[in-house]
């Protein structure tokens, strides 16, 4: 089975069966860019020192696919988690939120996890068609590290919690099953061994909420 990083495995579960990411859902691009700090910052590649992000070490080149992401903080030196993830889903302009999804879109590719084919009305953008094989994967290996006993792994922890915070968990399981799952979300946030993934999920609910106020 293919092993997928956090960001490659939230995109796989946020593209509709057209490739794309509806330019609507507003709340699924903020989740994009998260996934990508969050991933960078479980790796220990960018650090917080609880305002202001920073470059620790080199990107891998594994992890190149995060470029757009890690170039930004590091062009910045010292940059707030939400001016990050505003700059790939907030601006006018597609070009920065364009830039990371086919950057990530890309390495699914390259995985065999998703087919690439042009969009748009010019035929200008891409789309990534995911395997749905590969996204049946992800959802239970979630489904089984939610419904038992014993730690989370940390990527399945991220993930899960931004896949709530988007709207998109609960489809995957049964009305029994929700209780278990709310206790689980609980323990992510609660645990202090996910102190990363807790600031993470923190910053997608104050964006959450600046899309709320926004469109009010």
């Amino acid at each position: 089975m293919i092993n997928l990083s956090l960001s490659q495995e939230y995109l796989m579960c946020a593209l509709n069966d057209k490739g794309k990411i509806p330019t609507f859902n507003l709340e699924r691009v903020i989740a994009v860019a998260a996934s990508a700090v969050a991933e960078l910052m479980m790796d220990d590649i960018v650090v917080s020192d609880g305002k202001k992000l920073s470059v620790k070490k080199v990107l891998p080149a594994e992890k190149s696919y995060l470029n757009p992401v890690y170039n930004f903080i590091e062009k910045k030196e010292h940059v707030g988690f939400r001016t990050v993830v505003e700059h790939f889903s907030f601006t006018l302009s597609s070009k920065n939120i364009d830039e990371l999804f086919d950057s990530i879109g890309n390495s699914l590719v390259l995985a065999g996890c998703a087919q690439k084919e042009k969009s748009g009305m010019l035929g200008n953008k891409n789309a990534y068609i995911p395997d749905l094989k590969t996204v049946d994967n992800i959802i239970q290996n979630i489904r089984a590290e939610i419904l038992e006993e014993g730690e989370l792994t940390e990527d399945i922890a991220a993930l899960t919690a931004i896949l709530d915070k988007t709207g998109e968990l609960m489809k995957y399981f049964s009305s029994y099953e929700k209780k278990t799952v709310k206790q689980r979300l609980k323990e992510i946030k609660n645990n202090p061994e996910n102190k990363e993934i807790a600031k993470v999920i923190n910053y997608v609910e104050e964006l959450m909420v600046v899309i709320i106020v926004s469109a009010t």
